[in-house]
């Protein structure tokens, strides 16, 4: 996946390790390891990003929050302000690489949505493994992407969309979709929080049943239109940093794709 978000991504949970020590013990002192490592961690990347400006509004409040006297203690809304800062550099700095994707649809029409998680695979969004077990695709349903047993959905997919995670949401449209609540409430928060996202209509869904559910922000494709998952293909690949397929290889699961899709969606084009 993208490298160039890997040293904030670390920053990010180095802040994560403060707050958590704040909540559980109470107190951070600035000579804490983890505060220690932020700043030396956070002064190398604003150096190699060269940000260290008194005029650039992130480098002035996380310069605010830096303490040197070991006698301080470190709270809590301190802790929070850098990491939302930091979380903030991230979304300025790489609006364009991507680290997830939310699958928007509904679990009636699993068969489909396991085919196009099936294809990302192929294009070289990476399987969950034994060795790291993170998961890069959210989607309900899907075997590799669903939620572990004992959480409640709702629960998980609020922190989906406030995770500091740069996440594509992509939104599986079908009869059924825009007969669900939920799937309306999802489509609304992606509107609503401005996140990126690409529609994707299955054969024979009727385009004009999606209205004004969201601004077009992103041109709607055909499941099945072998030249839209073609820009599509090489747009993730971008995105998440991939290094792409030979032409080969992906014409073949392409091809497989379609069929598949075409075959799931007989019904709905009778």
């Amino acid at each position: 996946m993208n490298t160039e978000l890997k040293e904030i991504n670390e920053i990010i949970s180095i802040c994560d390790a403060m707050i958590k020590q704040i909540r559980n013990d109470g107190i951070l002192y600035s000579r804490n390891q983890e505060y220690e490592e932020y700043k030396e961690r956070i002064n190398s990347f604003l150096t190699s990003h060269k940000l260290m400006r008194n005029d650039y509004g992130p480098f002035a409040i996380l310069r605010l929050l830096y303490f040197n006297n070991y006698s301080y203690t470190v709270n809590l809304s301190e802790a929070k302000a850098i990491r939302d800062t930091v979380i903030g550099l991230k979304h300025e700095l790489f609006p364009d690489a991507f680290e997830k994707i939310f699958i928007s649809h509904r679990e009636k029409d699993r068969a489909q949505v396991d085919a196009f998680i099936e294809l990302l695979y192929a294009i070289g969004i990476p399987r969950p493994t034994v060795g790291n077990d993170e998961k890069v695709i959210f989607c309900t349903s899907h075997p590799s992407t669903y939620i572990d047993n004992g959480v409640r959905n709702l629960d998980e997919i609020k922190k989906q969309f406030n995770s500091p995670d740069h996440t594509y949401f992509i939104l599986w449209y079908t009869d059924s979709y825009f007969e669900s609540q939920a799937c309306l409430n999802e489509a609304g928060a992606i509107w609503v929080m401005n996140k990126k996202y690409q529609e994707i209509l299955v054969p024979g869904f009727q385009s004009a049943k999606i209205g004004g559910l969201l601004d077009k922000q992103s041109v709607w494709f055909r499941a099945n239109d072998k030249y839209r998952l073609n820009t599509f293909k090489q747009q993730i690949d971008t995105m998440f940093g991939i290094d792409p397929l030979t032409p080969n290889a992906w014409e073949e699961a392409r091809d497989t794709f379609i069929a598949k899709i075409e075959e799931l969606s007989i019904p709905t084009l009778g």
